[in-house]
């Protein structure tokens, strides 16, 4: 009688410290998140050449592993996921921190925080934001539009 209830508490104290190990996520962030707008000096934007949600796409799994989705079909851009660890967990109620490690260590490790508000998420940088929601499927773009801005970027530049 004592081996069991020996063996009984010790896995009652296994699976008190399992479960208190590893990171806790939220259901609700897990899924596919794609801009809808972003502010610049308050002044709202949907589109900035392209629609922002050609630009800031990302998955979120219930694992914590993160994978930016890029609108624009080109190898160098598709494969900027590649030697890269992008990694999210929640640091309190309503916030997560997306954490990317270059693998290669050419680069240190960066961190964003992401806000959770009305049902978005929210990227603060100074006074940029950028206002993601939660989508079943990423939106479509057109490739010649994306083509275009590409052609217009690279013979033109960006002027302020």
């Amino acid at each position: 009688m004592r081996k069991i209830i020996a063996f009984t508490l010790s896995a009652i104290v296994l699976l008190c410290c399992l479960s208190g190990c590893g990171a806790k996520r939220d259901p609700k962030y897990y899924g596919k998140w794609e801009a809808d707008y972003m502010t610049i000096d308050g002044k709202k934007y949907e589109d900035i050449m392209l629609p922002v949600g050609a630009l800031f796409r990302f998955e979120l799994t219930d694992d914590g592993k993160v994978t930016w989705k890029s609108a624009v079909d080109n190898a160098i851009i598709q494969n900027a996921n590649e030697d890269k660890d992008m990694i999210w967990k929640n640091i309190e109620d309503n916030r997560i921190e997306i954490k990317v490690t270059d693998l290669s260590g050419k680069t240190e490790p960066q961190t964003m925080e992401l806000e959770y508000i009305d049902d978005a998420l929210v990227i603060d940088m100074d006074s940029t934001q950028v206002h993601l929601v939660k989508v079943d499927e990423f939106s479509e773009i057109d490739p010649y539009l994306i083509n275009s801005v590409g052609s217009a970027i690279q013979n033109f530049g960006i002027k302020e």
